[in-house]
């Protein structure tokens, strides 16, 4: 076992059989957050089943070799708790929200149903049906088609980062237990796991749990599948959709996980489009009406990152529109901004990170995150801190390195123009 202290009140913990654990204790609080992350998301699917990772997280909540679907719902239930999962693109995390002292039961519970699902072939069956409903679903949201549209041209290829979370009809349909079971033993295993927890508990106590319930799995984890970087497209170009809208997209190569130029870049997306005071908000919205969605943001990944702003428009203005996005894109390049700009999207991403720090999912989602993608894991005082020394000169050298107006991919996507 290896134990660091990383900040006051926080610790990392690697046991033997390589699971890592990070606890943060908020004293004060009055309930905990844990959650148990797996270094493998949509994108590490086999070729022939998108979907599966996503399907998979789905099944653990099936029954386990010692629990059926309704027990983990009950136990759960029974100490007033929350049980939930997400997948996403690069990792899969499986969490729960309980007063404090549900924390042994939720602890338990997680790594039971993470560890140990039983797949049960009749459960496969219901749970395909479920998962095909809600792949009907977001096939009948225009906005989620065209922004795979969009990435599909911005990552061409077919490259694993551009294809949906959910997968296809016929991936699901496809499917066997043995493709689920082969799966999850390749990646659900503890050295290939993260737990991260914050609030009213005991470290010391979560730490001797936890090595309980998994020091005698000593699976090696199998690497996940090769991860190869996607290749940036600059196109403008677009797509027919039957839609209401046209979805306007702009996309830029953005920072990956890791890269010391995100905090600089964050606050330039705050001024070109993060909030309603923001450049893109009130060129597009509030000086012009021509769009009721607008705004910008930035999506990293391992080795890969996207830059990207979007407005939902009436397709006769959607031209404009894009014209307006690309000009203002280029007076953030070309005329430096001004001090009292990024002291205002300063002082919104403090404050929103701030007010995040009053809820204990948001401080187990930091820490897992940071885990996750290999990041150095910071004290909030540290994160501030970097906050607080971004300045006029940063921001320009992150602008000046991620804007590139040839590197533009700039997408429309509705009705035929």
């Amino acid at each position: 076992m290896v134990v660091q202290t990383l900040y006051e009140g926080m610790r990392s913990v690697t046991l033997s059989n390589g699971l890592r654990i990070l606890v943060e204790e908020v004293p004060q609080s009055r309930s905990v957050s844990v959650s148990v992350w797996v270094n493998a998301g949509s994108r590490d699917d086999p070729a022939p089943f998108p979907g599966l990772a996503h399907l998979v997280e789905h099944l653990i909540f099936k029954g386990t070799m010692t629990r059926t679907g309704l027990a983990i719902s009950q136990e759960i239930d029974a100490v007033g708790g929350y049980l939930d999962a997400a997948t996403g693109k690069e990792s899969t995390f499986v969490y729960a929200d309980v007063p404090a002292d549900g924390l042994s039961t939720a602890t338990e519970l997680l790594l039971d149903v993470v560890l140990h699902p039983a797949f049960a072939p009749d459960k496969l069956e219901l749970e395909r049906a479920v998962v095909l409903e809600e792949i009907r679903g977001y096939d009948d949201d225009p906005e989620q088609r065209a922004f795979d549209q969009f990435v599909r041209g911005v990552w061409p290829d077919d490259h694993p980062l551009s294809r949906n979370i959910l997968g296809t009809r016929r991936s699901i349909e496809s499917v066997t237990r043995n493709d689920v079971g082969a799966f999850h033993a390749q990646v659900y295993r503890p050295a290939n796991l993260v737990i991260a927890a914050a609030g009213a508990l005991d470290a010391d106590r979560l730490v001797a749990d936890v090595e309980r319930l998994t020091g005698a799995d000593g699976r090696e984890a199998t690497a996940t599948p090769s991860r190869t970087p996607p290749r940036f497209r600059a196109a403008r170009e677009h797509h027919v959709q039957p839609t209401g809208q046209t979805h306007v997209y702009l996309a830029l190569p953005g920072p990956l996980s890791d890269d010391p130029h995100r905090y600089p870049l964050e606050v330039a997306n705050a001024v070109l489009g993060d909030g309603t005071s923001s450049r893109l908000f009130c060129a597009v919205r509030e000086d012009r009406g021509l769009a009721y969605a607008v705004h910008s943001t930035i999506s990293r990944y391992s080795d890969a990152g996207l830059w990207m702003a979007y407005a939902g428009v009436a397709p006769e203005t959607a031209n404009a529109v894009a014209d307006l996005l690309l000009a203002e894109l280029d007076r953030l390049r070309s005329e430096p901004i001004p001090a009292d700009e990024i002291a205002l999207a300063k002082a919104r991403i403090r404050g929103s990170f701030i007010l995040g720090l009053e809820s204990n999912a948001n401080h187990a989602m930091r820490l897992g995150t940071a885990a996750i993608n290999g990041r150095e894991i910071l004290s909030p005082e540290q994160i501030l801190a970097k906050l607080a020394a971004i300045d006029v000169e940063s921001v320009h050298d992150a602008v000046e390195r991620f804007v590139r107006l040839e590197n533009v991919h700039l997408a429309t996507i509705g009705p035929k123009a």
